[in-house]
């Protein structure tokens, strides 16, 4: 009874090293084209942010670059952040990319006029495919100029494509 127990489990583990094996083989994420989604960027509170958060939609071109329009709300205001992307890794099941991109958002502060910003962000991020249609990403990168003193940004968003 012990070797069919051994023998059987042995079968299983094979069958299962060669199903893995064979998925892992497939590139989940070549040519996910367009996709939409949610995207959150820290800090939030304008205006010495990023407020790159809210409905996200990106598309991925030539499987290597790609462009991303973030809209969300400051305030009550519409605001609006393109950005640009390069995959440096390329892999099954992850994409390793660099980033530029500019938020434009209207902004009150407390006792002051209303103003336009427009801070920069540079960012390095993972996209990670947890199925053929849905991704996960996380970025970190940095912003300043266009009326933020700037710092450290971050972000996590989740897509499904096309």
């Amino acid at each position: 009874m012990k070797k069919i127990i051994a023998i059987g489990s042995l079968a299983l583990v094979a069958l299962l090293m060669s199903v893995f094996s064979a998925m892992a083989l497939e590139n989940l994420s070549r040519q996910h084209g367009f996709g939409t989604g949610i995207q959150l960027t820290f800090p939030m509170e304008p205006p010495h942010a990023l407020p790159a958060s809210g409905m996200s939609l990106r598309v991925w071109l030539a499987d290597l670059y790609g462009v991303e329009a973030n809209f969300f709300v400051v305030g009550s205001a519409l605001s609006f952040t393109p950005r640009a992307f390069l995959k440096v890794i390329n892999l099954e099941i992850a994409d390793l990319y660099v980033g530029l991109g500019v938020s434009a958002f209207v902004y009150a502060p407390p006792q002051d006029a209303l103003m336009l910003y427009t801070p920069l962000q540079g960012i390095i991020g993972l996209e990670m495919r947890l199925t053929p249609r849905i991704a996960l990403n996380a970025e970190l990168g940095i912003f300043g100029l266009g009326g933020t003193r700037g710092g450290v940004t971050s972000g996590v968003g989740l897509h499904f494509y096309f």
